[in-house]
């Protein structure tokens, strides 16, 4: 058992040295993929990778399927920053110890815009809209009591008038629960796949390939051809543990690194009180930056342009009859600049 938990502990930090050599700073395509699912998380401050263990696991960490001991169906709707609408659909079927399938759907509206042009800047009476969805299926296995494995697939569209730009990408997480304690250790590696580029009708143009030659074709048809930029790939390591653990009584204490392949990384840490498993309080904190500088090995707790800040929500949990229940949850962001966000999801157990 000893040399078992040894091999699992290193399966889970070796994708920390290979992301570590893919940092950079730039920019990524499809960020919507990045926006947390899940209220619960969401108010610990997204540190939820090692404390995955029910539905919300379809986008923290789809090794915690494998942990699910129901079958779950969660709603997300929230209005996301800039008046943008976010929805999110979860399904999660425990099959036994054939594991656990999920399907997901995301959604980022941001609604009827009119159309402007330069002779007509007030408006041309024309609607166009925009949007970001992606589908997803996870799967989640326990290979033993304490390690499980997850994989999802996504299939990745963003929509802006008549242009649109399509991908598609792997996660992968692991969970393992050490000896020590029962403290969780969990690894997710998300949004490995396809660059994207956009593409569309108005990206069709005529070319005049030699406009110093007289009686050639003026009008010959071409595309312009868009950067095509790389899907926010991140990896986040989590900690997770039972600082309190009584019949009635129950405090967890999580912490997740988070390095993405378009920033630096972050911290994010919070906590969740539990009476009796069916009244919970939360909060956390995300964004935290290990160091500001080379020069200084000092924390900072940011500024919220990378969407650092306070966090916290509660929820309770209802039991109506037989083995099905219901989850209601309820989070609140703050973004500094950016405003406050509030987030409301609900999940049934059956």
């Amino acid at each position: 058992m000893g040399r078992r938990w040894i091999w699992m502990l290193l399966l889970v930090m070796l994708p920390v040295s290979l992301m570590a050599e893919e940092r950079k700073t730039g920019t990524s395509a499809a960020p919507f993929l990045t926006i947390g699912i899940g209220a619960r998380p969401q108010a610990m401050g997204g540190a939820f990778v090692a404390m995955s263990d029910d539905i919300h696991s379809l986008f923290w960490n789809p090794a915690g399927l494998a942990r699910m001991n129901s079958s779950e169906v969660m709603l997300v709707h929230s209005t996301w920053l800039a008046d943008m609408s976010f929805d999110y659909i979860g399904l999660a079927f425990n099959m036994g110890q054939a594991g656990t399938l999920g399907l997901s759907a995301t959604m980022l509206s941001v609604g009827e815009m009119e159309i402007t042009t330069e002779q007509y800047q007030d408006g041309t009476g024309l609607m166009f809209d925009s949007y970001d969805m992606a589908a997803a299926v996870s799967y989640g296995y326990k290979f033993y009591d304490r390690f499980s494995i997850g994989f999802t697939g996504k299939y990745i569209r963003q929509v802006i008038w008549n242009e649109s730009a399509s991908g598609f990408a792997l996660d992968m997480g692991t969970l393992f629960i050490t000896p020590f304690k029962d403290i969780r250790l969990g690894m997710n590696i998300t949004n490995f796949g396809t660059d994207m580029s956009m593409e569309g009708r108005d990206l069709l143009v005529f070319y005049d390939p030699d406009a110093t030659k007289e009686g050639n074709n003026e009008s010959v048809p071409a595309q312009i051809k868009t950067e095509a930029w790389p899907l926010p790939l991140t990896m986040r390591l989590g900690l997770a543990g039972e600082v309190i653990q009584t019949p009635n009584h129950r405090l967890t204490l999580s912490g997740d690194w988070v390095v993405p392949n378009d920033n630096t990384e972050f911290v994010n840490v919070g906590t969740e009180y539990a009476f009796n498993e069916y009244a919970f309080l939360r909060a956390g904190y995300k964004g935290i930056r290990p160091y500001t500088s080379k020069e200084t090995n000092n924390f900072s707790f940011g500024d919220g342009d990378n969407g650092a800040g306070f966090t916290f929500g509660g929820g309770a949990k209802l039991a109506l009859q037989g083995n099905i229940g219901i989850n209601i949850d309820y989070a609140f962001e703050s973004f500094f600049r950016l405003g406050n966000v509030h987030k409301f999801s609900i999940a049934l157990k059956f």
